[in-house]
C-alpha cells in the first residue's frame, strides 16, 4: 500500500471483546495518513493445519460488514501460502512490502511464520529492526477465564448465548435471507420468518429463545425456535422467527436476528393445540421481561 498503516493482526473469526482491543488500538494508531487495515486469511488457520476448521460464530459478510463500518480496510491472503514463512519473511513480504505497516497490533498470545515460530517477542524484535511499532493488546478475561473463540462456541452450542454475548460485546445473532416453510406457524396465528443456516455455522443449543429482528432498520422483540419441529416430524434444521408486531412476507429479504436468552428446550407436543398455547406463553414471557 501507497499510504502507510496501522495493522491488526489475528485470527478474527468472532470480532469478540478480546479481537476488538486489537482492532481500537489500530484505529487508535491511525490517522495522518496511516490507514488503519486488518489482515485476514482466506480460510480459518485450523483447516489448513489440521485439515478442518471450527463452526463459525459469525458469517464472512457479517464479519468484513462490521470491520468496514469500524472503518477498516480488510486485506485477505491465502494462509496456505503465509503459514509457510518464516517469521522474518512475513514480517519483509506482508508487513513492510506489501502493507506498508507503521504501527502493528496484535493480542498477547500472537504467533506467526511457520509452525507458529514467532510470538510477540519476535515480532517486537523484527518490527523495531524496521522502525514498525508494535502495540500488543493484554488478556481479555471475563467470569475468571480468558475470552476467546472456542469458549464462545461450547456456550452457543449449550444455549447460554446470553453469556456469548457479553464475551462478544454484542448479543450473538445472524443475518440470514428468509426462506419458505411449511406455514404451520401462520397457521396457528405466530407467522415465522424462517432462514436455514449455512453449512459450517455454530448452531445454538435447540430450543426456544428470546430474541431480537431488525427489519428494514427497525428492531422488534421477537421468539425464536432452533431445531427440527418434533411435533410435525418435520428434519430440516431452522431458525424460525415470530416477529412481535410484524406480520408481511419477507421471503427473499434478509434479516438480522439476535439471540438474547435460552427459553426452554424443543419438544414433541401432542397437537398443534398444545404448540399454540406453548407460543402464546412464550410470547408472554418475552414480554413482561
Amino acid at each position: 500500500m501507497k499510504q502507510g498503516t496501522a495493522v491488526a493482526l489475528g485470527n478474527f473469526d468472532g470480532l469478540h471483546t478480546g479481537h476488538m482491543k486489537v482492532l481500537q488500538a489500530a484505529l487508535s494508531s491511525s490517522g495522518d495518513g496511516v490507514v488503519p487495515v486488518v489482515l485476514l486469511f482466506d480460510c480459518h488457520p485450523l483447516k489448513v493445519l489440521n485439515g478442518s476448521e471450527p463452526p463459525y460464530i459469525m458469517t464472512q459478510q457479517d464479519r468484513d460488514s462490521l470491520l468496514h463500518d469500524m472503518g477498516f480496510v480488510t486485506v485477505t491472503e491465502s494462509f496456505d501460502e503465509i503459514c509457510n514463512m518464516s517469521p522474518t519473511e512475513f514480517v519483509d513480504g506482508i508487513l513492510c512490502k506489501k502493507l506498508n505497516a507503521k504501527t502493528v497490533c496484535c493480542g498477547y498470545n500472537y504467533r506467526f511464520g511457520k509452525g507458529g515460530s514467532g510470538d510477540t517477542q519476535m515480532l517486537k524484535k523484527l518490527c523495531g529492526e524496521r522502525s514498525v511499532n508494535v502495540i500488543v493488546a493484554k488478556e481479555q478475561m471475563a467470569d475468571g477465564e480468558s475470552v476467546s473463540s472456542t469458549r464462545i462456541r461450547k456456550l452457543i452450542e449449550s444455549g447460554d448465548v446470553e453469556k456469548a454475548g457479553k464475551l462478544l460485546g454484542r448479543p450473538f445473532g445472524y443475518n440470514l435471507t428468509v426462506i419458505h416453510g411449511n406455514k404451520n406457524g401462520r397457521q396457528l396465528g405466530f407467522p415465522t420468518a424462517n432462514q436455514a443456516f449455512p453449512d459450517g455455522f455454530a448452531v445454538p443449543k435447540y430450543g426456544v429463545y428470546a430474541s431480537r429482528t431488525t427489519v428494514d432498520g427497525k428492531t422488534y422483540r421477537s421468539i425464536t425456535n432452533i431445531g427440527v419441529r418434533p411435533t410435525i416430524e418435520d428434519t430440516a434444521l431452522l431458525s424460525e422467527t415470530h416477529i412481535i408486531g410484524v406480520d408481511r412476507d419477507l421471503y427473499g429479504e434478509k434479516i438480522k436476528v439476535e439471540l438474547l436468552f435460552y427459553i426452554r428446550e424443543e419438544r414433541k407436543f401432542n397437537s398443534l393445540e398444545e404448540v399454540f398455547l406453548q407460543v402464546r406463553e412464550d410470547i408472554r414471557l418475552v414480554l413482561v421481561k
